[in-house]
């Protein structure tokens, strides 16, 4: 998260002609996102987080090398496994919560915070579990901007009030540096992890769409996001697998 920070503060004012753009853009020529319901694939991304979350200190030693949680099989959960030339490089997952669907990591561990809100109507992505290879990586500093791309496309096609980002303090600045995200509270004990978790909250609307400009890689078509959210079918024993749209909307500016 640190080199993604870096690499980041350079690019935070650029236009869609900036070297980090068309890096990402590059970059995602070679990646596919995967709806993961169950099989070998699940497994995999378990073993990623588990291995991601003991070397960073988030967990200890687990049995089985695999770290999933109660929240994994919720109806309104998505798990997605990212993958470069073929090889899982990162994983991340989200829950679109609301009044009707009030599960998700964040309202278990802020309900101070998310409870009235969720009564009242607001609707939010809850974006967890972000765990990276990081000797898997094609440059330094590039796997969160391919992995968080999927929030931004949740964004576009639930068109919640805000996403909700659970992480630690000092990874902070790149979340508001790149996404504008607001720190709701102070760092606290957060279920299934060792370290404290603050918790942030980027607003959509207006900050999505200057964020969506800043960084056309964020961009994708109505196809890719219904590919990945109109049907979560959790009893898939195949991943669905997505190719990135950002490159379309791009070649058609």
């Amino acid at each position: 998260m640190d080199a993604a920070g870096n690499d980041a503060q350079a690019g935070a004012g650029a236009n869609a002609g900036s070297a980090l753009n068309r890096s990402i853009m590059q970059l995602l020529e070679h990646v596919d996102y995967r709806l993961i319901t169950g099989g070998e694939d699940l497994e995999a991304i378990y073993r990623l987080r588990y291995q991601s979350y003991l070397r960073s200190g988030m967990c200890g030693p687990i049995a089985s090398g695999m770290f999933e949680d109660r929240w994994d099989n919720l109806p309104n959960s998505y798990r997605f496994g990212v993958y470069f030339d073929g090889h899982l490089v990162s994983t991340l997952r989200l829950h679109y919560i609301s009044r009707e669907h009030p599960y998700s990591p964040s309202v278990d561990a802020y309900p101070e915070i998310l409870a009235e809100r969720l009564a009242r109507g607001e609707t939010f992505i809850d974006g967890t579990r972000f765990a990276t290879d990081a000797d898997s990586a094609p440059a330094p500093g590039v796997l969160p901007f391919l992995t968080l791309r999927l929030g931004m496309v949740a964004s576009s096609y639930f068109g919640q009030t805000a996403v909700l980002t659970p992480v630690k303090v000092e990874h902070s600045a790149y979340y508001a540096r790149i996404f504008h995200a607001i720190q709701r509270t102070e760092g606290k004990v957060f279920p299934g992890v060792l370290a404290p978790i603050a918790l942030f909250e980027i607003p959509c609307g207006e900050n999505l769409r200057q964020t969506l400009e800043r960084f056309p890689f964020f961009k994708s078509t109505p196809v890719e996001q219904r590919m990945m959210f109109a049907n979560p079918a959790i009893n898939r024993l195949t991943p669905l697998s997505i190719v990135p749209t950002a490159k379309y909307l791009r070649d058609a500016a």
